[in-house]
Order: structure tokens, then C-alpha cells, then sequence
């Protein structure tokens, strides 16, 4: 089973912090701590990359402001208040950009390179399909940033060159293409699962499932090509639903992670972290009346104190809405990178756009009953019945396939992205709002400081390459 408990996280975090020495008349072996090497091997690497992925992605800025901007929660305090009403600053994204850029994303690139020196493609497929993740969520959010000059560090570029973001998604698209050529090789030197079945796995996400990993590649190639469909719409869905023919084949096969659940909440998932500490989010309304009868309902959302499930009317600052449920919010909550829902998702509106009406409408009722099996793990045929079922070839439309999804994706960033480029679900301006819903995330404050090749006067409303 590929959902592992993150066992040990706090350590696997710091090791790749390299150590200073001291001045030279000092014996050097004085100065190396065996509990912090500063060349930790592969299976080490692996673990933190996955861990730190998984938290920054799944965790605070990500999920939380998207989520609350797309009215599956709202801010009622502090912080996500003001996010929640549109004011969202630098400083509110360096630890976003940050904790990407310096943890899972220079680990990737330290253990691609590794990989190659031991002659291990497997772990540098994976470490390529990592980084494709972490690229494509920061590209979405910011646009333009840097990549072929990031890593370099005291090799002397500490100002790296934006790229456009046109040149990212080809990127990740050859880095997902190398991935799975690597993925492929039937040579590999140092295997990815743990020689002691006992011992703490090397690999969170799929224990060293190299066929899951390519499957993985594949759902991502998908993902992003469907964000750029627009740009040749004959070609691209075309190609969407070849990837996605290689990419999951059940709920089994999800891009996922989970954390460790125990009483102390150490290293548990981060939005559970998030409510345990601050608590100035509940459920929206917008998203609480969309569920309605619908049996994901008790799994997204919490009770409130009356036993109810309820919303904030977005900008109403209710306190005493319901909070998250335990799908997003609960102490060993998974975070979701890519699942077979959302492939299925993304074939009903491939086929939709290509004229395909009955085989989307087909694929639409697959795409739901997986959700429902994925969040109930009951295929509930009243409410297929009632609510899907009786959208076929005469009524199926992107708005349906759009709002349904929406109810799948709900604690990822898959959200967002869809709306900027289909306009759905459509949602109601914010009460007390002054501006309209940003289309994009601001560029950090870190590199604002520090950086002379950051984008100066960028506003929450212009529009990225990939949305136009």
C-alpha cells in the first residue's frame, strides 16, 4: 500500500543543510556531526524531497488561499480574512516560494544528479516527476520564474533569470518525458524500496512502484496539456487523452501522500496543523449549499456547534461556521497531488471539446463515481441517479463537467487553475471585497529584495500565458 505514515519527517527535513567548517587550524573532523552528514545518499534524499513537497503543496498558502477563493473556504480571521477579501501581499507567499525552491526542488536537482553518477534512472525518474510537480504548481500561481539558473547558488548566480512561462511548460514536458524514459530503463543500480520490509520505506508516495511512477508522468503530461489546449485545441486534446490512456487506472493508482496520525498531531497533515493552531478558516457557504444531499457532504465538512453542517457566506467573518472535515483537515489527512478522479475529469472534457458527446457523457459518470468512492468509498446510486446519471448526451456541458469536478478537487490547487480557464463554477463577488478574485499570486517579497530579475508592478489581475 503506497500511503505511508511520515515517520521520522523532523529529521529527514534538515538533511540536506550542508555544514559550515571552522578556520583550518581546527582538526576538521571536529566539526562533523554524524547525525548531519552533508552528502546524505539517495534513499535519504528521497523522503525529505517528498515530505517538504507535500507540505508546501498540500499545506498554507497553496490550498488554503486558493480554497478560500474558490469559496470552499472562508477567511474569518486575521490572515486569511484579508486573503479572503482579495489583499494578498509578497510577504504572504515567501514561504510558498521558499519552501519549494530550496527544499524539494534543490533536493530534486541534487538527486538527479546523484542518480546519474550511481547509475540509478529510477530514482532520478522520480526525482524529475517531483520537480515537474513543483514546477507546474509555482508556474501556475506566478507566471514567469526562474529554473535553469535556480540551482546554482554560490556557483556564482545568486540572482537567477526568469523564464517565461511559455518556456516553463515546455520544460516540465521535457522533464516528464525524461522521467519516464528513466522510469522505463531495466538497468538501475540502487533499488528504491527498503531491503528490511521493517524498516521506513525510502519512498512515501508508491514504496518504489516504478509502473505508479510512470503512470504518474503521464497524469501530469495530461494536467498541463490540457491547460494549454487552447493554444491548438485540434492537437492538444488529442494528446490529452493519449496520456491519460497510460496515466491511473483506479483510485489505487492516486499521486498521493499521507502523514503520520497520532494524538501529539506530530507530523500531521498541514492543513490539520493549520486549524489545530490558527483556526481563522471555515467552510464556505458557497460550497457547504453546492454539496447539499451530495454523501461527500459529512466527509468535507465538519458539524458545527449545533450539530449542522453550515457556511460563511464568504465575507461574512461567521466563526461559528462549520470547520474542515476530516478528508482535508483530519490528523492523517492525505495530501492529493493528482488522482484517477481527476483524470477522468479531464478525458470527459477532452472528449466533450472533440465532439466525443456520449463517450463524455459516459466518462463524466466515471469520473464522479470514483470521487464518491474515493471520499465515501460507496458509489451512492440514489444520488448517481438523481444528480448524474440524468446528465447524458442531450445535457452534458463543460459548466457540469466543470462543477463537478470542482466538488472532486476540493483541497487541491486543480481548482483554481480550472476556473481561470473556463470561468467555472461561477462565483458571486465577496461581500466587502474592494477588488475583483486575483488570477494570480504576487511575486515574493524575498525576491522582490533580492532578486533584480523578478517582474516589478505585477498586478493580482493580469492574466497568466497559460489563462489568456
Amino acid at each position: 500500500m503506497k500511503n505511508l505514515n511520515i515517520r521520522k519527517l523532523g529529521i529527514l527535513l534538515f538533511l540536506p543543510f550542508l555544514l559550515f567548517s571552522c578556520e583550518k587550524w581546527i582538526d576538521a573532523e571536529m566539526n562533523i556531526d554524524p547525525d548531519k552528514p552533508s552528502d546524505v545518499p539517495m534513499e535519504y534524499l528521497l523522503p525529505s524531497i517528498q515530505a517538504s513537497m507535500a507540505y508546501a503543496i498540500g499545506g498554507n498558502t497553496a490550498v488554503r488561499t486558493t480554497n478560500i477563493w474558490m469559496q470552499y473556504f472562508d477567511g474569518v480571521d486575521r490572515q486569511s480574512l484579508a486573503e479572503g477579501r482579495y489583499n494578498i501581499t509578497s510577504a504572504d507567499v515567501n514561504d510558498l516560494w521558499e519552501n519549494l525552491y530550496a527544499q524539494p526542488m534543490m533536493d530534486c536537482k541534487s538527486l538527479i544528479s546523484k542518480a546519474e553518477d550511481k547509475n540509478s534512472p529510477h530514482y532520478a525518474g522520480v526525482a524529475k516527476v517531483c520537480m515537474a510537480t513543483c514546477l507546474g504548481t509555482l508556474t501556475n500561481l506566478f507566471g514567469d520564474i526562474p529554473y535553469s539558473e535556480a540551482f546554482l547558488g554560490n556557483e556564482g548566480n545568486l540572482q537567477p533569470a526568469y523564464e517565461s512561462q511559455e518556456d516553463i511548460y515546455g520544460i516540465i514536458d521535457a522533464i516528464l518525458e525524461e522521467a519516464i524514459a528513466d522510469l522505463n530503463s531495466e538497468e538501475n543500480a540502487v533499488a528504491m524500496s527498503t531491503p528490511d520490509p521493517n524498516d521506513p520505506p525510502f519512498d512515501y508516495i508508491f514504496d518504489g512502484d516504478i509502473d505508479l511512477w510512470i503512470k504518474t508522468a503521464y497524469a501530469l503530461k495530461a494536467r498541463y496539456a490540457l491547460n494549454i489546449a487552447t493554444k491548438d485545441e485540434s492537437i492538444a486534446y488529442t494528446e490529452v487523452l493519449g496520456y491519460i490512456g497510460n496515466a491511473f487506472t483506479s483510485n489505487d493508482d492516486d499521486y498521493e501522500i499521507a502523514y503520520e496520525a497520532n494524538i501529539s498531531g506530530a507530523n500531521a497533515n498541514p492543513l490539520y496543523q493549520f486549524m489545530n493552531d490558527r483556526t481563522d478558516i471555515r467552510m464556505s457557504s458557497t460550497f457547504v449549499n453546492t454539496l447539499s444531499d451530495d454523501p461527500r457532504l459529512p466527509f468535507y465538512v465538519a458539524v458545527d456547534l449545533s450539530g449542522e453542517y453550515s457556511g460563511s457566506i464568504p465575507g461574512s467573518e461567521n466563526s461559528a461556521a462549520s470547520k474542515l472535515g476530516d478528508y482535508s483537515a483530519g490528523v492523517g489527512a492525505l495530501t492529493y497531488f493528482s488522482t484517477y478522479s481527476e483524470m477522468k475529469f479531464l478525458e470527459a472534457e477532452c472528449k466533450y471539446r472533440l465532439g466525443m458527446i456520449d463517450e463524455a457523457a459516459t466518462t463524466f459518470h466515471e469520473a464522479v463515481e470514483a470521487s464518491l468512492m474515493k471520499v465515501t468509498n460507496v458509489a451512492d446510486s440514489t444520488f448517481m441517479a438523481d444528480n448524474v446519471y440524468n446528465i447524458n448526451s442531450a445535457s452534458i456541458n463543460l459548466q457540469k463537467i466543470i462543477e463537478q469536478k470542482y466538488i472532486a478537487m476540493y483541497a487541491t490547487v486543480v481548482s483554481y487553475d480550472d476556473w481561470r480557464r473556463t470561468g467555472f463554477p461561477e462565483l458571486a463577488p465577496v461581500a466587502g471585497a474592494t477588488k475583483a478574485t486575483p488570477v494570480r499570486f504576487p511575486y515574493p517579497q524575498s525576491e522582490i529584495t533580492y532578486n533584480s530579475n523578478c517582474p516589478v508592478g505585477v498586478q493580482l489581475s493580469e492574466i497568466l500565458w497559460i489563462f489568456e
